[in-house]
């Protein structure tokens, strides 16, 4: 029995030997394997931080990605004919497709594309963007995370029209918030048209250089063409009219005009803009001492991108005989074969004379002036046989608060001028100022306020002003305004005081006039030239004229641009010293009004031959 359990325990004792040695045998391997793949893991991890972060990196370890050795110069195949792109040949801006799928053109960066350009890559991405929409500038930016120890990029760039000859190395900057290298390419730098290559060149500080393609785009053709409108030769005047397709905005377009063979007599003139692509200029032949003959002209553009364009206009051919002008006042005396008492004497070109009698004899009309005895043979006159015109300042403010319902009622002037502005809710309104605390029982701007919360206030200054039911004392409304105008059979003057209008709201300008049958009649003051061209953009006939404070050449050349029936509305401080000007502004179609003139000098304004005086007395 004792022999039995002495066996038994021997017998278990070598069973958990063989465990023992059974759990030895595994373990050896299996702790061999958990240490082999530590390590794998933590040198895997080590590789791919020295991958994408080159700041970190240690000189001696990992490039990162490599280019393959391409030379930009000797390029021959452009990366449109690369098959990836073959969709999108026609597009302005095209990307190495092997580096990039995205092309940025005017729109902003999205979100999704700043947050791709700082998330660590395996490999190099490349954005090529027309920076302003206007081919002038164009920004590369590549994304180079995934490259070690670069000591310099470059951009080199060149158009395709006169070969390589134009290339241009642009130095790449490097942008910490995006972890990109950028540089901007101005077409300007290379002036030309079509297709512009750029490439990549990366300096390692090895001294290794790397080059690959980055992009191509394209840059528009500008083209011009300039025509005259002789319309006005009769006068003396023609007009170069210059239409620009061109994506870059225009620079200078320059005019010369001249009229000898020799071109000794050339001259330049700049456009002025007219439209979005139209412009204009204004030529008078006083601008060349009244000389008949032949014009030419030309047009040449500049763009901001550097690219030109030329157009031939034509010519244009005046024929004038001696230009004098003559008023004939309504009390001006008319005789018939009268002895002359003073020789007939000639008159410098393009004068004013104040005519005193007008002679009528068998073969000759003289006219007696303030510069003496004028013949009419060989002239040609203009005779304004209407007296001087007065335009009452915002109504007749005598009797009635200024540009009150019955200021309007009680002028009696020729014309009537008023002033208007747009409300919160864009209807036109009557108002000197730009607020309402001057004149009424309100405070307020009238652009925050609308037409309902205006009428509820009440005009309360002004002359006679509780003579008037309260009624009457509202402040009025354009319409209002023109009824009033259309019953009196007066001339509106309408000054728009507003800047920054919509052109929905000239438009209702425009309708809410021709409605009240006074589309022909009304002129349209202002001293924003804008609002002058947007008017005659949409009635090319109606009356303007410009506001302003002094009568320089540069206005009056401003002015005429505007065509038929524009004018000038000056101070009278600024202009009565000015006769050479006045007398220039009218030889070149222009009415010319002052404003602000004493009644003391209201003679001397009609012996000047002014058209229009404002006044304060009605």
């Amino acid at each position: 029995m004792e022999e039995n359990r002495s066996k038994k325990r021997q017998e278990n004792k070598k069973h958990k030997k063989n465990k023992r040695e059974e759990k030895k045998k595994w373990a050896k391997p299996l702790m061999i394997a958990v240490a082999i793949a530590v390590c794998g893991v933590g040198a895997g991890y080590l590789f791919y931080f020295n991958l994408d972060y080159q700041k970190d990196a240690d000189p001696s370890s990992y490039e990162g990605y490599e280019f393959s050795q391409l030379d930009f110069l000797s390029r021959k195949t452009p990366i449109a004919m690369a098959p990836v792109q073959e969709e999108i040949n026609d597009a302005e801006v095209q990307i190495n497709p092997k580096y990039s799928n995205i092309a940025l053109h005017t729109e902003e960066w999205s979100n999704q594309i700043k947050e791709l350009l700082t998330v660590p890559s395996s490999r190099p991405f490349f954005y090529l963007n027309d920076v302003f929409g206007k081919q002038t500038v164009y920004k590369v930016i590549a994304n180079l995370a995934s490259i070690n120890h670069i000591e310099r990029v470059q951009f080199p760039a060149w158009g395709e029209k006169d070969g390589n000859r134009d290339v241009k190395f642009y130095e790449g900057i490097y942008d910490s918030a995006t972890n990109t290298w950028q540089a901007e390419i101005p077409v300007k730098e290379h002036q030309e048209s079509g297709r512009y290559q750029t490439d990549l060149l990366i300096t390692k500080k090895s001294g290794k250089i790397e080059q690959v393609k980055l992009g191509e785009f394209n840059v528009s053709e500008p083209t011009i063409q300039a025509s005259i409108d002789g319309s006005r030769v009769d006068k003396g005047q023609f007009e170069v009219n210059i239409a620009v397709d061109s994506k870059s905005d225009v620079e200078k377009l320059s005019i010369p005009i001249w009229s000898k063979e020799d071109q000794s007599d050339l001259k330049w003139y700049d456009a002025v803009r007219q439209g979005a692509n139209s412009y204009k200029v204004h030529v008078d032949y006083e601008d060349f001492s009244y000389e008949n003959g032949l014009y030419t002209a030309s047009a040449y553009f500049t763009g901001r991108n550097g690219l030109t364009a030329h157009s031939s206009a034509g010519t244009a051919e005046i024929n004038m005989s001696h230009p004098v002008r003559i008023r004939v006042l309504n009390n001006t005396s008319l005789f018939q074969d009268r002895r002359l008492t003073q020789k007939i004497k000639d008159i410098s070109a393009n004068s004013m004379a104040y005519v005193q009698a007008v002679v009528f004899n068998s073969d000759q009309k003289v006219y007696k002036t303030n510069e003496g005895y004028v013949s009419s043979a060989d002239i040609d006159v203009s005779e304004m046989s209407n007296d001087i015109k007065y335009v009452s300042h915002r109504g007749n403010h005598q009797e009635a608060p200024e540009n009150s319902l019955p200021a309007f009622q009680k002028a009696t002037a020729w014309g009537i001028e008023t002033d208007i502005w747009l409300t919160k809710d864009k209807k036109w309104v009557v108002m000197h100022d730009g607020t309402v605390d001057r004149m009424t029982n309100g405070t307020g701007k009238i652009s925050d306020m609308t037409l309902e919360q205006i009428r509820k206030l009440r005009i309360d200054t002004g002359s006679n002003k509780d003579l008037y039911d309260q009624s009457q004392l509202v402040v009025p409304t354009l319409e209002e305004y023109l009824t009033i105008m259309a019953n009196k059979q007066s001339i509106p003057f309408l000054e728009i005081k507003e800047t920054n209008v919509a052109g929905s709201d000239y438009d209702n300008l425009i309708n809410t006039i021709s409605q009240y049958g006074l589309l022909e009649t009304s002129v349209v003051i202002s001293f924003d030239y804008k609002n002058l061209v947007e008017v005659k953009k949409r009635a090319p006939q109606m009356q303007v004229q410009l506001l302003g404070e002094v009568l320089t050449d540069d206005v009056i050349n401003k002015v005429s641009s505007l065509g038929v029936n524009a004018g000038l509305d000056i101070r009278y401080d600024g202009a009565i010293s000015k006769v050479d000007l006045i007398v220039k502004a009218q030889a070149k179609g222009l009415a010319v009004h002052l404003w602000g003139v004493p009644q003391s000098e209201f003679k001397k304004m009609e012996a000047l031959g002014i058209d229009n005086l404002t006044t304060d007395f009605d």
